[in-house]
């Protein structure tokens, strides 16, 4: 068996940080690739990594990061080394990803990656997730997310998904259970 790396796609307000641990909590093989980011943490917030941006910057020059995106003004960078030390240890590596930076993975691990788009049932259900988030008061998550919704539905992003669910509010066990399930088959193994 080969482990993949998991990423879980889609808009904010999907749920894929709740996915992420549930996953967790389900195998302890799962490892969230903690993003380095530059802003504080938010309370509540531990699997990421603030850092400054000089600091950033400096992992990026010595080649320590993987890709750095832009979302909602501030930077997240991937850390090489935290995705190549759970392949080598036959962990699963998994990381919530934004759709548009995708190729990126393709690129680095083309046929290490298991992509699941998370989706909610119609742009509405998306609208009242985002609707009362305070950290968008400029609307820029369900912005965002809108776009997305309708590049889904176009069929826009169907060569980059391998497995897409709709987690319905108040299903996120059951949501993370099936993809639980996709992910091990793809690996080779038997749920």
């Amino acid at each position: 068996m080969e482990s993949k790396f998991l990423l879980l796609l889609g808009p904010s307000g999907v749920g894929k940080t709740e996915i992420i641990k549930r996953l967790r909590s389900y195998d302890e093989r799962f490892v969230y690739i903690s993003p380095y980011m530059t802003r504080k943490l938010r309370k509540g917030e531990v699997d990421k990594v603030p850092v400054s941006a000089k600091e950033l910057d400096r992992l990026v020059r010595e080649k320590k990061i993987l890709v750095v995106n832009t979302l909602y003004r501030v930077r997240y960078a991937t850390p090489k080394g935290a995705i190549e030390e759970a392949f080598q240890v036959g962990k699963f590596p998994v990381l919530d990803w934004p759709m548009s930076r995708i190729g990126v993975m393709e690129e680095n691990f083309p046929s290490r990656l298991f992509r699941v788009y998370v989706e909610t049932a119609d742009v509405e259900t998306l609208r009242e997730r985002l609707s009362n988030d305070d950290r968008d008061p400029q609307k820029l998550r369900l912005n965002a997310g809108i776009a997305e919704f309708e590049q889904l539905q176009r069929g826009e992003f169907d060569a980059h998904i391998d497995f897409r669910i709709v987690n319905p509010q108040g299903e996120i066990e059951a949501t993370a259970k099936r993809i639980y399930e996709q992910y091990l088959q793809a690996v080779g193994e038997n749920p």
